[in-house]
């Protein structure tokens, strides 16, 4: 199906009351081996993932016979894609948890919301991909940003997610999955896959669909896929994307989240655009409350210019890629076995798996260590914080 913009500017690429086909492409190669998904469109008013994947699909049917394993390629919220809005109800990126999908399986299908339908069909369609994969299966999700931004890549930091993501040579961005909860590729980084999302830049600029398409066949490599010598323009590919990333730090890790709640009445001075740096204190906009200061020096991300969305922006730091070599040694040497021995963490007795902190025993920089152990610290009811183990779980 072509995919076109409708002439009253609705923003809709698929023609309105058309939806796409779920199924954008499915590849198989001539040999076993890993499963690339690679999803576009979760966000309605992002298609540009969309449109690349349709497009890396169609060109890659004539490389099949080098290609391994699988590669697959899917439109998320086909609904909202149709009218060019970010969701029709609710954020199909931020519903993924296993209590969510289990009240969804209790309903039938004339009871399912827009979104509710949306995320049955997916779910649906991963399953099925799980039930048939003969190796390592690796999750992407492709979005755009209402500012204009450099591209990045964000994921949860196991040491198999960061392999991937640092194959790309764009920011990568640490602490994202910690203060957004419900996220695809955090589903499937739970149930034991590879998974992370690009960001490739604002929606309504054409080098973002072809940052997409380069980042598509730069991650077909990176997950052994495909060699480097099949993919014609390789070294282009890549020279697109470090040329959008230039000027930007390699790696950084999200300091603060402004949460948008209705009627706070937030609205950002115009202007900003990712990585821009911003000084502690500084006048970012206006809330209910009266201007908006910026918690803390860092650099912008994402900050919101569009009407739906509860992320008003972020703010990160650069991490020394020292760290990052550190934190991977701790890993793989079993440090993270010692840390219930530590002063104030011990095992949460109904859940053996995550680690609960008392802040009034651990030490100050108890969440740090955990970080770079591999936790990620979990919204909790309770004032004790509760770290678990990333992609502990398995499908």
């Amino acid at each position: 199906m072509a995919a076109r913009k409708n002439s009253n500017g609705s923003g809709a690429y698929w023609g309105v009351g058309r939806l796409p086909p779920r199924v954008l492409g499915d590849v198989r190669g001539a040999t076993a081996g890993p499963s690339l998904v690679v999803v576009g469109g979760l966000h309605g008013n992002e298609p540009a993932g969309a449109l690349a994947a349709a497009r890396v699909a169609a060109e890659l049917e004539a490389l099949q016979p080098r290609l391994r394993g699988r590669a697959v390629f899917l439109a998320g919220n086909r609904q909202a894609l149709t009218v060019g809005l970010r969701f029709i109800r609710r954020d199909l990126n931020r519903l993924w948890s296993p209590a969510q999908l289990e009240r969804l399986a209790g309903l039938s299908e004339r009871d399912l919301g827009d979104e509710e339908q949306e995320q049955v069909e997916l779910a649906r369609t991963l399953r099925e991909i799980e039930r048939a994969q003969r190796g390592p299966l690796t999750l992407v999700t492709l979005h755009t940003t209402s500012a204009p931004s450099a591209p990045f890549v964000c994921f949860g930091d196991t040491l198999a997610n960061r392999r991937l993501a640092l194959a790309l040579p764009t920011t990568a961005i640490l602490g994202l999955e910690e203060v957004i909860e419900g996220t695809l590729i955090g589903y499937g980084t739970d149930r034991g896959h590879v998974g992370i999302s690009i960001e490739a830049g604002q929606h309504r600029d054409p080098e973002a669909v072809e940052r997409h398409v380069s980042a598509i066949w730069l991650l077909l490599v990176a997950a052994r896929c495909l060699p480097a010598a099949a993919v014609p323009g390789l070294r282009q590919h890549r020279e697109r994307l470090a040329r959008a990333s230039a000027g930007r730090p390699r790696v950084v890790e999200v300091r603060h989240r402004h949460a948008v709640t209705p009627g706070d009445g937030f609205e950002l001075l115009p202007g900003f655009e990712s990585f821009a740096p911003i000084a502690a204190g500084q006048i970012l906009g206006r809330h209910r409350q009266g201007p908006l200061h910026a918690p803390e020096a860092g650099l912008m991300l994402m900050p919101r210019y569009q009407a739906q969305g509860d992320d008003g922006y972020f703010l990160v730091r650069e991490v020394r890629p020292l760290w990052l070599k550190f934190s991977a040694w701790l890993r793989r040497s079993g440090a993270p076995r010692m840390l219930p021995y530590l002063p104030g963490v011990e095992r949460d007795k109904a859940a053996p798996g995550q680690l609960v902190i008392d802040p009034r025993v651990a030490f100050t920089h108890v969440a740090d260590v955990m970080h770079l152990c591999g936790y990620r610290r979990r919204r909790s009811p309770e004032t004790r914080p509760v770290f678990t183990r990333r992609g502990t779980q398995r499908v």
